[in-house]
């Protein structure tokens, strides 16, 4: 190895160590912040299922089906033109039991499933009674939700880096220091819905003996509101 070299290599080894000490000893000041705000949801999305079962599949595809596109007909002449409906599910299953370790055939079990996005939240009761009224027996939950929610939680995360920045200058102002460039921001932002999704199936909303909904118990309904929360960790070089 020439002279030259390693005296350049040596000079390296020499300045490495003052690197790493003034990377290490690199001041700094993290602050967290949240914010929580509540907004009122603007749509909701219900499931609707028909579930029959029997021995026959042609009869059984037959029955849902009648009921299905009943129940669909009808709740299409509510909905509006930015209001949809869709099938979610079409499922048949074969169920068994078991003697003697012999698998025997005891009945089929047909399924079909649609979802209703409403935009007018005024229309839930109506359509619940429409699809009710036409032999659908099973409402699996009401989802709220807002559609600009991105936009909601963007205004709400500003707002806590904002405040988190304003905390971490009053913090470094009282150590007589100042705010160089941030070392990392992570902001994280959530929506929840506080309203307790009602189940058709557990009674939450009841059914007469000819299969229609209750009234008094779809007057309950209502749409609550969402739980909109952010927040943010910062941590900032100092100068």
């Amino acid at each position: 190895m020439n002279k030259k070299l390693s005296a350049i290599l040596l000079s390296l080894t020499l300045l490495m160590p003052l690197a790493i000490a003034a990377e290490v000893h690199e001041s700094t000041i993290s602050t967290e912040y949240s914010m929580t705000t509540q907004a009122q949801p603007d749509t909701v999305t219900i499931r609707f299922y028909v579930e029959n079962s029997g021995i026959n599949l042609n009869e059984l595809k037959e029955k849902n089906d009648k009921i299905v596109n009943s129940a669909i007909n009808e709740i299409k002449k509510s909905l509006s033109q930015d209001e949809t409906i869709k099938t979610i599910t079409y499922r048949v299953n074969n169920v068994y039991s078991y003697k003697d370790k012999v698998r025997i055939f005891q009945k089929y079990e047909v399924t079909n499933g649609f979802e209703v996005k409403l935009k007018n939240l005024d229309k839930i009761s109506a359509i619940i009674k429409q699809a009710t009224d036409n032999g659908v027996k099973r409402i699996d939950g009401l989802n709220f939700s807002i559609e600009k929610g991105d936009d909601l939680c963007n205004q709400l995360m500003a707002q806590v880096i904002k405040e988190a920045k304003s905390r971490a200058q009053y913090l470094a102002g009282a150590a007589g220091v100042s705010l160089d460039k941030p070392k990392s921001i992570n902001p994280y932002c959530s929506l929840n819905s506080t309203f307790v999704q009602p189940r058709y199936a557990n009674s939450s909303l009841k059914v007469m003996a000819d299969g229609a909904a209750s009234e008094a118990a779809l007057d309950v309904i209502e749409p609550g509101t969402m739980n909109v929360r952010a927040n943010v960790n910062m941590t900032y070089y100092l100068k």
